[in-house]
C-alpha cells in the first residue's frame, strides 16, 4: 500500500457547499435584489441562515464574516488505510427562508485552493469550491421528496493538483430525487459544461427557476443564461408548491480581495 496521504484543502470566499432552497409560484426571471451583503451584522444571521457539515471529519474548518465578506474554509486529510474510494468533507450555509425564494446569484472569490492526490489512487483528489443549488418543483409523485427536482450550478477544480495556471469547470446538473428521503435520483441533466474560469479569478453564478415558462437558467458571469431542459418536467407539476411572496435573491458574500493560490 502506498502511504501517500488523499488530501485536500481549500480557503475561500463562496456562499455555499450547497443552498437548499423552495421557490415560490408564479414567478418568472426578474431581477436580482440584494438579500445579503455581509453589512448587516458582525456574525451570520440567524434569521437568514443555517451551517452544517457533512461527510467525513474535517481538520480545519471556519466559517463566519470578516469584515462585510463571508469566510468559508475547509481542510481535510486523506486516510492512508486504503488505496480505492473516496471520501468527502462539505461545509454548507441553508437559506431560512426557502419557501420565497426562486431565483439566486452569488459573487464568489476562491482566496487559496490547495490539493494534492494519492499516487496510488490518481484523479479522485479534488475541491469543489463552490456548489449553488435549490429546489424548484414536484412532479406529483407521492411520498416524502419523491419527484423533487433540484438545480445545481457547480463549480471543480483539477484533481490532484492545483496551481495559478489551472481552470475551475462551471457544471450544471438538474436532479430529480428518487425517494422519500432524496437519497437516491436521477439527473435529466448532469455535468453539463458551462463556462471555464480562471482559478485565480472572481466570478458570478446565477441559478434560476423560471416557472412560468416551465425552465430551468443558469448563467456565469455577465454571459447570457444558459436553459436546462431537464426543467421541462414542470409541465406535469402540481401540489407542494408553497404559497408567500417570492424574492429574487442577490448575495455579495466577498469582496474583491486578493488571491493567494499556491
Amino acid at each position: 500500500m502506498n502511504r501517500s496521504p488523499k488530501q485536500f484543502g481549500w480557503t475561500g470566499l463562496v456562499l455555499a457547499g450547497l443552498v437548499s432552497l423552495w421557490p415560490a409560484p408564479g414567478a418568472g426571471s426578474e431581477s436580482f435584489g440584494v438579500y445579503e451583503d455581509w453589512k448587516s451584522a458582525r456574525t451570520i444571521r440567524s434569521d437568514r441562515w443555517i451551517a452544517r457539515e457533512d461527510g467525513a471529519p474535517a481538520q480545519d474548518v471556519a466559517l463566519g464574516i470578516d469584515g462585510h465578506d463571508l469566510v468559508m474554509r475547509q481542510r481535510r486529510q486523506g486516510a492512508v488505510t486504503s488505496d480505492t474510494g473516496i471520501t468527502a468533507a462539505i461545509q454548507t450555509l441553508f437559506a431560512r427562508n426557502p419557501s420565497a425564494i426562486d431565483q439566486m446569484e452569488v459573487d464568489v472569490d476562491v482566496r487559496r485552493m490547495e490539493v494534492s492526490g494519492c499516487e496510488a489512487n490518481p484523479g479522485q483528489t479534488s475541491v469543489r469550491p463552490a456548489l449553488l443549488a435549490f429546489g424548484a418543483f414536484n412532479d406529483g409523485t407521492p411520498g416524502g421528496q419523491t419527484g423533487d427536482h433540484y438545480i445545481q450550478v457547480q463549480v471543480n477544480g483539477p484533481a490532484d493538483t492545483i496551481d495559478r495556471a489551472s481552470l475551475l469547470d462551471v457544471q450544471a446538473n438538474v436532479v430529480r430525487c428518487s425517494n422519500a428521503s432524496c437519497s437516491v435520483g436521477d439527473s435529466p441533466v448532469y455535468r453539463l459544461g458551462i463556462a471555464t474560469i480562471p482559478v485565480s479569478t472572481p466570478f458570478t453564478l446565477r441559478a434560476i427557476w423560471d416557472r412560468a415558462n416551465h425552465r430551468f437558467l443558469v448563467g456565469v458571469n455577465g454571459a447570457v443564461d444558459r436553459q436546462l431542459h431537464g426543467g421541462t418536467h414542470a409541465r406535469r407539476c402540481r401540489g407542494r408548491h408553497r404559497s408567500g411572496p417570492h424574492e429574487r435573491l442577490r448575495d455579495h458574500p466577498l469582496s474583491r480581495g486578493k488571491e493567494d493560490i499556491p
